[in-house]
C-alpha cells in the first residue's frame, strides 16, 4: 500500500502545482503593464457585399498579416483602464475569382482609452461603447495570445457588407 501511495501523493501535488501556475497567470493582475504587439494574422476571411444598383453580390477571401509593428497597450487595475497607441502595416491578399491582389496598408492604433475585464478566458474590452470579446490562448508573465472571431456587417455607400474572420493577436509584455 505505502507504494501505492507515494506515487499517488506524487501526483495529486504536481496536479496542484499546475493548477496553482496557471491560476496565477490568468489573473487579472498579470495583465497590468505596457504590452507591444509582435503579431497579427487572419488565414480565413471571407468578404461578402452586396451592391446595390447592381443587384449582384461578390465574394472574395483574403489572408492578412502585420509587420512593422510599433503598437502598444497599456493596461491599468483599480480602475481596470487600457490605452493603446501606435501603428503597424497590414499585408492583405485578396483572392477573387482566382486574381490574387496584395495590399499593404498602414494601421493607427485606436489611440484612447477604454475598459477591460476578464472573465475565464475571455478579455473584454470596451472602447467607446465597442465591446470587443477576445478568446485567451495563452496568458504568460510575457506573452498574450488572443482570438477574436471577427463577424461585422455594415453599409459601404449603399453596399451592403459581411466580414469574417478568425484574427489571431499575439503581444509580449515590455
Amino acid at each position: 500500500m505505502k507504494k501505492l501511495l507515494t506515487p499517488i501523493l506524487l501526483l495529486l501535488t504536481i496536479c496542484f502545482l499546475i493548477s496553482c501556475d496557471k491560476e496565477d497567470e490568468n489573473s487579472s493582475g498579470a495583465l497590468t503593464g505596457t504590452w507591444k504587439m509582435t503579431d497579427i494574422h487572419a488565414d480565413d476571411g471571407v468578404n461578402t457585399t452586396f451592391v446595390g444598383f447592381l443587384g449582384q453580390e461578390i465574394m472574395y477571401t483574403y489572408t492578412f498579416h502585420g509587420k512593422d509593428y510599433a503598437t502598444t497597450t497599456t493596461f491599468t487595475e483599480n480602475p481596470n483602464e487600457f490605452t493603446s497607441q501606435g501603428s503597424y502595416t497590414v499585408v492583405t491578399i485578396v483572392d477573387l475569382a482566382g486574381s490574387i491582389t496584395t495590399t499593404e496598408n498602414p494601421v493607427s492604433a485606436f489611440a484612447g482609452t477604454g475598459t477591460w475585464s476578464i472573465n475565464g478566458n475571455t478579455l473584454t474590452q470596451d472602447f467607446g461603447g465597442q465591446v470587443s470579446e477576445f478568446e485567451i490562448l495563452e496568458f504568460t508573465k510575457s506573452k498574450l495570445r488572443i482570438k477574436e472571431d471577427l463577424d461585422v456587417e455594415f453599409d459601404d455607400n449603399g453596399n451592403h457588407v459581411h466580414n469574417t474572420a478568425t484574427v489571431y493577436s499575439t503581444f509580449e509584455k515590455q
